[in-house]
């Protein structure tokens, strides 16, 4: 920071100090005009100013919708909390938890709970929306349900299995009936919604 500023001063105060020589004016009036002095003093005050102002900007600014930013911000205080209840799978934790597709044809759940499953990917910008709302999910249906997700990159033998082909895809799982998938990024109201009536959950 105090690097910053010095240079700052340097910089600011050559830029005034030119400007003070090439642009005298008569009167002697004008602060940065009237002399190369003069020029250099008030260029070193507002290179100083100048990088103390821009030092202050965030190095991280969160582009983030409107409609997600809350979310964003109250899921990344839940991580910060250890409260970070959405479990990441891979292929034999998925067989165990979900579906053992290499045993059985039929649909068969593994699980105890009703779960949501996100297949989602790193580079994929909607997926980095749905996120923050399914860590606020996980944290208030705790107990209730089960929610996962599935990075396709790592685990493209999971995608393909379930013909992922559009992310995020969000598969809700009951207990006692078929799966249902939905694709793309789903607001908090719209998925909690689907709580209810698929995965009867309350």
């Amino acid at each position: 920071m105090i690097a910053r500023i010095f240079l700052g001063v340097l910089i600011g105060g050559a830029i005034g100090a030119v400007l003070g020589y090439f642009g005298k004016c008569s009167s002697g009036a004008c602060p940065l005009t009237a002399n190369p002095y003069r020029g250099a003093i008030y260029g070193a005050v507002m290179g100083a100013l100048l990088v103390s102002a821009f030092s202050q900007i965030p190095k991280e600014k969160l582009k983030i919708s409107d409609v997600a930013g809350e979310s964003y911000l109250n899921a990344k205080v839940l991580k910060e909390n250890g409260s970070g209840l959405v479990e990441s799978l891979t292929k034999n934790s998925f067989l165990q938890k979900v579906f053992n597709y290499e045993q059985n044809k039929e649909w068969k759940f593994e699980g105890e709970l009703p779960c949501i499953i996100d297949f989602y990917a790193d580079w994929c910008g909607p997926c980095k929306m749905v996120e923050p709302v399914l860590q606020e999910l996980a944290q208030e249906y705790q107990g209730k349900l089960n929610i996962y997700r599935v990075d396709t990159q790592a685990q493209q033998e999971l995608a393909a299995a379930f013909s992922i082909q559009s992310i995020p895809s969000v598969l809700f799982v009951p207990l006692n009936d078929k799966p249902q998938m939905v694709i793309g990024a789903l607001p908090k109201i719209t998925l909690e919604k689907v709580i209810k009536e698929v995965l009867k959950v309350e």
